[in-house]
């Protein structure tokens, strides 16, 4: 059956699906955490969720050190099977009682060995900019649309029991880890040393933030997930003030609007974005930061979801491109898995921050509206701040295309 598979799908489309599957269950663990957090009617559900998204992403800053180079030593593809396999024993946990908290730190725990080998695989499948640009695209539209329906699914899932959730999750992450042994075991470099690459982490971060597209793209990533992080989590508590919906299968309904906009945007990047030009993504950032910040203010579901869907298009459309940029600069400088690393230290590290900051202005009983207001300005100083790198980095692609 393995063989026939693999005849049939090449190597690219396997990391799509065996992508797509994984993240259908990272997203459908959200719902089945709140799910969970609104039956035990605790007294601020609103932070028990803030907290436990915390969890996870404390498990990414914490091993970050580690798992670029691990990414890098090993065959990417088994880095990518033992990812799902550390999510899953992460979700079975759940079933023995173990506290969500401590649990989805474990998934955490696979999220961050499995992100290095998702991205460094790309780089290893395609030739040049321009196939690893629409290879991103295609993951990330694939990763987007992961985000739409497993956040649907798990709204619906866990709207009135968390068992099914649960077992929809686990059969998920073990179908994507079945997906992973379709993908060529390219060796990776077995001189790597641990110790010595663990030492060299903040050395790597160094050279990114030194590089002019590295620190651009590294900053505009973490403003958009910083953005998704704590967009996602406030929408929870907004819905039921300004739209009366409480309802955990509608909720997932309307955030999906966000993930609907990021897969279309995966399809209007090659004529907005062009090869060579990767740069002009900043000016949409620039956008999805204004209609997060309109967002607040509704009080119609047709606007809400229109501007969300606004939102996910510009989201996409800023992202992509960015990635695709540090790919490149970073596969020259230091490597495909320690460049991922760097990135997810940075991007999470960052987004801790952004949620402890909205955490801090929700029990400062400021309203939900102004506390996501409170989060755009300080997203918009990122996106002032990269406004004055923006010359020089038109230059740098000027130069490249003259050399």
């Amino acid at each position: 059956m393995l063989q026939g598979l693999r005849k049939k799908l090449s190597p690219l489309n396997t990391v799509v699906w065996t992508q797509f599957l994984s993240a259908f269950s990272d997203n459908l663990n959200f719902f089945l955490v709140v799910g969970m957090v609104n039956r035990q009617e605790v007294d601020n559900p609103d932070g028990v969720v803030t907290y436990i998204q915390m969890a996870i992403l404390c498990a990414y800053v914490l091993l970050a050190p580690l798992v670029g180079a691990f990414a890098d030593k090993k065959a990417k593809s088994r880095v990518l099977l033992l990812g799902n396999a550390l999510k899953s024993v992460g979700i079975l946990l759940l079933l023995f009682g173990v506290p969500p908290v401590l649990c989805y730190f474990f998934v955490g725990i696979g999220a961050v060995v499995y992100s290095p080998g998702k991205y460094g695989i790309l780089s290893e499948l395609t030739k040049s900019e321009g196939e690893l640009l629409r290879a991103n695209a295609w993951v990330e539209g694939s990763t987007i649309f992961a985000i739409l329906t497993g956040t649907v699914a798990g709204g619906l899932l866990a709207a009135n029991s968390d068992l099914p959730a649960i077992l929809v999750c686990l059969f998920i992450y073990l179908l994507s880890l079945a997906m992973t042994l379709l993908i060529p075991a390219k060796a990776g470099n077995p001189n790597i040393d641990y110790k010595k690459s663990a030492g060299q982490f903040f050395s790597d971060m160094t050279i990114l933030f030194r590089n002019p597209r590295g620190k651009f793209s590294l900053l505009g990533t973490s403003a958009f997930w910083v953005t998704a992080a704590v967009l996602r989590i406030a929408l929870i508590a907004w819905l039921p003030v300004n739209l009366g919906i409480e309802d955990t299968d509608e909720q997932s309904m309307i955030i999906g609007a966000t993930a609907f906009g990021v897969v279309v945007s995966a399809v209007l990047i090659p004529k907005l974005v062009p090869e060579g030009k990767l740069y002009r993504s900043f000016f949409y950032g620039i956008v999805m930061v204004a209609s997060v910040m309109a967002a607040s203010f509704t009080h119609h579901v047709a606007f809400t979801v229109s501007l969300l869907f606004i939102t996910g298009v510009m989201g996409g459309i800023f992202l992509i491109p960015l990635n695709t940029m540090l790919q490149e600069e970073g596969k020259t400088a230091i490597g495909s898995g320690r460049t991922i690393a760097v990135q997810n230290f940075v991007e999470n590290a960052i987004t801790v921050v952004g949620l402890g900051i909205y955490l801090f202005l929700t029990e400062m009983d400021m309203s939900v509206n102004w506390a996501v207001i409170g989060m755009g300005c300080v997203l918009t100083l990122f996106l002032l701040y990269l406004s004055t790198q923006f010359g020089t980095i038109r230059a740098t692609y000027s130069r490249k295309e003259t050399t």
